[in-house]
């Protein structure tokens, strides 16, 4: 039997299907179309399962809820609640407390993400070259 892996785009025996790991689902919070668009093409293509939400408060409802992510990517800049509130949000719960967050600013909030809790800071525009491996970085440490 052959199974049709469309990431590969080519047939995989099905002894095969076992071995395949399965994909980091990243949480993607971002509320610039042009920048988000820009980030889910650059992650899609790195072969990662990105789920975009353009709302902090959605954003809420999912990490309250069961559905795991590996890396949480958020905007600062959001409508209605700061991205690094976000981030506050999602260290009390319990279940999130090992989840991967990258938090995202125009402005340098470096030291005030750390202490809420980002693993990550990066600046936007200036340090969108360093996100992939960023991303790399944070999803490696999560999956020990």
């Amino acid at each position: 039997m052959l199974i049709l892996d469309p990431l590969l785009k080519r047939t995989l025996p099905c002894q095969q299907r076992s071995t395949i790991m399965p994909q980091p689902v990243i949480l993607y919070v971002e509320n610039n179309l042009m920048l988000m668009q820009l980030v889910r093409d650059v992650l899609d293509l790195a072969g990662w399962n990105v789920q975009h939400l353009r709302s902090a408060t959605m954003a809420r409802t999912l990490l309250h809820g069961e559905q795991p992510y590996d890396l949480l990517i958020v905007n600062n800049e959001l409508q209605y609640l700061r991205g690094i509130e976000l981030v506050r949000y999602a260290r009390q719960l319990t279940h999130r407390k090992g989840l991967q967050i990258l938090l995202f600013s125009i402005e340098d909030y470096a030291e005030e993400a750390q202490r809420m809790g980002a693993d990550a800071f990066l600046r936007k525009p200036h340090d969108l070259h360093l996100l992939l491996d960023t991303i790399r970085r944070l999803l490696a440490a999560g999956s020990r």
